[in-house]
């Protein structure tokens, strides 16, 4: 690659670097409750998480998704320095644009354990920086070795990301990930932060308008369940979710009855909400219910 070229790719990469980070950073902020909440926190929602989640994707999935030929070939001949952004967002907006490929790709060959050399990529260059899960974790890489039923070489297993950030969870404050919660993690690019903040803005007006307008001004009872009902299943998968527990830590008059009746209404057995909400079920089950006082009305 000439001189040229390079610094090309350099300025591409931190324009897609600079531009993936700021964007999923700013959903898992606006997504993280402002009160204190009464339970842990789902880690998308907890601060810790967020803060160690941007050298994860700094050292670990970038260079996956910088390696792939596709991402490579939108380098072409733009200036990255000038406008680079711009562009780079009209690349964005395409949903089954190279980017977005590679970055799925890259979380789906590291989410679990593997043979060391058989990382899923068909180059050595679609790899994360060499020792980063050790540098990162602060464990020391584990290799397990064993031989197959027909007796062949021995070979290294390494952890995959959901075991170590599983045990992670502990240490950093946030409650122990799911397995498909990779889902999310794949799909928080394709998130756009104005959209979460679009959301929390009706939720909160809802809210204010049930609970807080006087009688003659004050909206119907349930109008702020059906606006986050709403918003549950027309975000990304679980994105919604997140939002109703933060409303649960944020929202006044959002307590434990209104977050039960809001899951009795969503799922037809407690087996199915905690199979469809698992964080929101756990956070039910961690809040108190509230003392009895007369309220204007009730859920």
């Amino acid at each position: 690659m000439a001189a040229n070229e390079n610094e090309r790719f350099n300025q591409f990469a931190a324009v897609v670097a600079a531009e993936l980070l700021e964007r999923t950073k700013k959903s898992m902020e606006l997504l993280a409750p402002e009160q204190q909440p009464c339970s842990v926190l789902p880690f998308i929602q907890t601060p810790s998480f967020v803060e160690f989640y941007q050298e994860l994707v700094r050292v670990g999935i970038l260079p996956v998704v910088l390696s792939r030929r596709p991402v490579r070939a939108i380098v072409g001949d733009v200036d990255w320095a000038r406008e680079g952004r711009e562009y780079l967002l009209t690349v964005l907006d395409d949903r089954s644009n190279a980017i977005f490929t590679a970055w799925e790709f890259a979380w789906d060959s590291l989410w679990d354990e593997r043979k060391i050399g058989q990382d899923g990529g068909n180059s050595s260059q679609s790899k994360p920086k060499k020792g980063f899960f050790s540098a990162l974790f602060g464990r020391r890489r584990e290799e397990k070795t064993g031989s197959d039923g027909g007796g062949g070489g021995e070979g290294g297993v390494m952890a995959g990301l959901h075991t170590m950030l599983t045990e992670l969870a502990e240490k950093r404050g946030f409650l122990p990930l799911f397995h498909d919660d990779v889902r999310i993690l794949k799909a928080l690019p394709r998130l756009k932060p104005g959209r979460v903040a679009q959301a929390w803005k009706e939720i909160s007006q809802y809210h204010h308008q049930e609970f807080y307008l006087p009688e003659p001004e004050q909206a119907k009872p349930g109008v702020t369940s059906d606006c986050l009902q709403k918003w549950h299943y027309n975000l990304p998968d679980k994105i919604g979710e997140f939002l109703v527990l933060k409303a649960a830590v944020d929202l006044e008059h959002v307590n434990k009855p209104f977050i039960g009746k809001y899951i009795r209404q969503s799922a037809r057995t407690q087996e199915e909400a905690e199979k469809g909400m698992p964080y929101l079920s756990i956070y039910w089950k961690a809040m108190r219910n509230p003392a009895p006082v007369a309220e204007r009305h009730t859920l």
